[in-house]
């Protein structure tokens, strides 16, 4: 086991280097960690250990490096280049856009050459749908709008890092767009075909959406309500596919073939447990290809092959050995796995399994052993869950006791069987695929009851030495005496009375977040919360919410917000609203205008002024029809002007409006998303602000610029949240005080930087 963390180790150390070395270093690393382990000194423990960390080392800086060489940065805001490749991924759709990988050549434009790298491609309402396998043509411009950088949330720039992609583009359209060639026949061909199969047969796209996760790995259909309930259960692991589906199906392979041993010709020929054990590997292997070979289908598959490999040559394999061997395969398979989530969840799961199982002086009943290992699982990972997701499933031990046979023993091997059915037997896998609906109908329910009980999930935001305390803790509630368990049970004393994250009476916390196009600032006082806007642009469906706002409010350790305004109303606005609704709660939603179309209880903004705990707000009605909302907050001697959706007529207007020096701020978030019908010169003097904030719109254009050019010429520090990230503000008896950039903070090592 010491070999495996030794070759992680030598893997962090690179992933988190502040710095890398160079080359010729890397390689002199590489050739010491060889000489070591090819010769007899390998044998001397302390050696062995130190020349597989020196190996992780070169392995993961080499990796870099190599992506560092090919990435791909846009030099300017409209960086248009011609791309020909093909396609890698199974496009997924998200609305009107379909998202996909290929792996390219630049044919024309920035970087132009024969070198091959890995674009990550948006593509609005194409003509002819591209599908995987597929040789484009495609005409793209550099930079994507689906990005954000936060102190909580997502990281979509990890994981683009983690998957290799060298960049991002949005496909154009142009007249030299087209398809050069059909796809070949793969296993991500033979992926697809299944999936439209599935969603032929399944009228309810929800079950399609997760019959086809469990078949082939592909869940960009799942539903944010699916997604939603099962995080809530904890029952995550079981709708991607997991090493618990692979070894069930490897079970199944492994009996069917002691079974059709008989009826072999020659059954002599070759003995029936080496028959029975490849056939089972074989159909293992498989099974993960076709699920995507994920970190979980890579660890369960290697920890197969050392057991099946172990029983052919009578040879005996400690558990800590096989998962140390599946952790260097993995680590050797790919250097940047431990960047994903899945990678830790998987093999520390396993590791705790393992060890119970192994250490284990007697058998106890199988439901009571199931429940102990359950419970041992859940805490033993509750600090990672808490890390990664934000919050525990309080519910979670019961629903899955009862949700992995169903899953795994009904629900899985239909879905398995249509799959095949679907390859081998066509006219078969429809009424496979039928019966899998059925169940869906029938379990979901009773998933969706144990999801809204209103504490079936524990959302915190632990501060970082609580992770100090509650690492040690969770390895000591494994096997180890009760008095030392209780007292590793201490831990949760921090989360259950949590110190207050809001700030003092009359000081406010100002968050401005990276919502891509879109805008959301949350301003937090001693005992309320306001939302100013929820994230959203055209196109987001009220995602934003879900993905930016929701780990900004548990990071303030609050769930409801007390006031929701909106600066216009629009029905990307409406469904943020309505998902924030739903998953936290709002007391009240102030809108500027309104929008037909909506069921939500919106009241107009108009002029008005309130307080809460020492800190004023003031809303104003502007635009013509009275459609805008401004927000003023004043919190001591200092204040923050949010305009919204102003453009320069209406900025007049409220200018002509109020008293000249009432709108003046020492912090000021740009109209209109900077863009170049706000922030007039008239508007700019008003304010006289000393902080500009620019958020939304588009990265990197000509009028954003000009537009942000005219702030600082005026004296103000202009942030911008497509470059920078988030900033964070706290206004008060104490002054003004900034926290940020979340890029800068979030990526402090110049080799992992996008932009």
């Amino acid at each position: 086991m010491i070999s495996g963390l030794s070759l992680l180790a030598g893997v962090l150390l690179a992933l988190g280097a502040a710095r890398l070395p160079q080359a010729s270093w890397a390689w002199m690393a590489a050739a010491a960690s060889a000489s070591v382990l090819l010769s007899p000194i390998r044998r001397v423990a302390l050696a062995r250990r130190l020349a597989l960390l020196l190996a992780g080392l070169t392995l993961a800086c080499l990796s870099i490096a190599r992506w560092q060489e090919a990435r791909l940065l846009p030099g300017t805001a409209d960086s248009r280049v011609l791309l020909e490749g093909i396609v890698l991924t199974v496009p997924a759709r998200r609305g009107a856009e379909l998202f996909f990988d290929a792996e390219v050549r630049v044919r024309e434009g920035q970087a132009a050459g024969d070198r091959l790298r890995r674009a990550r491609l948006a593509w609005r309402d194409p003509a002819i749908e591209p599908r995987v396998g597929e040789r484009w043509r495609l005409v793209a411009r550099l930079g994507t709008a689906d990005s954000f950088s936060n102190f909580t949330g997502p990281d979509l720039e990890r994981a683009a890092f983690r998957e290799r992609v060298h960049f991002s583009a949005q496909v154009l359209p142009a007249a030299l767009n087209a398809r050069l060639s059909l796809a070949d026949d793969s296993i991500d061909g033979l992926r697809a075909w299944i999936a439209l199969r599935i969603a032929g047969h399944v009228d309810d796209p929800d079950a399609a959406a997760l019959i086809t996760a469990l078949a082939v790995g592909l869940t960009s259909g799942m539903s944010t309500d699916q997604w939603r309930v099962f995080n809530a259960t904890g029952t995550t692991h079981l709708v991607a596919i997991s090493g618990l589906h692979v070894t069930l199906f490897a079970l199944l392979a492994f009996w069917a073939a002691r079974t059709l041993w008989r009826c072999l010709p020659f059954p002599g020929f070759v003995q029936r447990e080496p028959f029975a054990l490849s056939s089972g590997l074989v159909a293992a292997g498989g099974y993960s290809l076709l699920a995507g070979f994920s970190v979980p289908t890579q660890r369960t598959w290697v920890m197969l092959a050392v057991f099946a490999g172990a029983r052919l040559c009578a040879r005996h394999v400690g558990a800590g050995r096989t998962w140390s061997l599946a952790l260097i395969a993995v680590l050797l398979f790919d250097a940047f796995a431990p960047l994903a989530a899945g990678f830790w969840l998987s093999f520390i799961a396993v590791g705790v399994i393992l060890a119970i199982e192994s250490t284990a002086l007697t058998r106890a009943p199988r439901i009571r052993r199931a429940i102990i290992l359950q419970l041992s699982v859940t805490l033993a990972l509750a600090p990672l869950t808490f890390a990664v997701f934000g919050g525990v499933s309080l519910v979670g031990i019961a629903v899955n006791l009862v949700a992995i046979p169903v899953i795994s023993f009904l629900f899985v091997p239909l879905v398995l069987a249509g799959g095949l059915a679907s390859w081998l037997y066509p006219s078969l896998d429809g009424l496979l695929y039928d019966a899998a609906a059925r169940l869906y109908e029938w379990l979901w329910p009773a998933m969706v009851s144990a999801a809204d009980v209103e504490f079936a999930q524990w959302r915190l935001d632990p501060p970082l030495w609580w992770y100090a305390l509650a690492v040690p803790a969770a390895v000591l509630m494994l096997r180890w005496p009760l008095v030392l368990r209780l007292t590793a049970a201490a831990c949760v004393l921090p989360l259950v009375f949590p110190l207050s994250r809001l700030p003092e009476p009359g000081d406010l916390r100002v968050s401005v977040l990276d919502a891509g196009g879109g805008s959301a600032v949350l301003l937090a006082t001693h005992g309320h919360v306001l939302l100013f806007d929820t994230g959203d642009a055209w196109n987001t469906h009220g995602s934003r919410v879900a993905r930016v706002v929701n780990p900004a409010l548990d990071a303030l350790g609050t769930r409801r917000v007390d006031l929701l305004i909106l600066p216009a109303l629009n029905p990307e606005r409406a469904a943020g609203a309505a998902s924030l609704a739903v998953e936290r709660g709002v007391q009240r939603i102030l809108s500027g205008g309104g929008w037909p179309g909506t069921s939500l209880p919106v009241a107009r903004c108009g002029d008005a002024h309130f307080r809460w705990e020492g800190v004023d707000f003031e809303t104003f009605a502007a635009g013509q029809a009275a459609d805008a909302c401004v927000l003023r907050v004043t919190a001591g001697a200092h204040s923050l002007l949010l305009a919204g959706d102003l453009d320069t007529s209406a900025e007049r207007q409220l200018l002509a409006r109020l008293a000249p020096r009432s709108l003046a701020s020492d912090v000021v978030v740009m109209s209109r998303q900077a863009s170049a019908s706000g922030s007039s010169p008239q508007w700019i003097d008003s304010t006289r602000a000393a902080v500009a904030v620019a958020t939304g719109g588009v990265a990197g254009s000509n009028a954003r610029a000009e537009t942000i050019a005219r702030w600082r010429a005026a004296g103000a520090q202009v942030f911008d949240t497509r470059r920078d990230g988030g900033i964070e503000f706290c206004l008060g008896t104490h002054g003004i005080a900034v926290r940020g950039p979340a890029r800068a903070a979030r990526y402090p090592f110049a080799w992992r930087r996008f932009q």
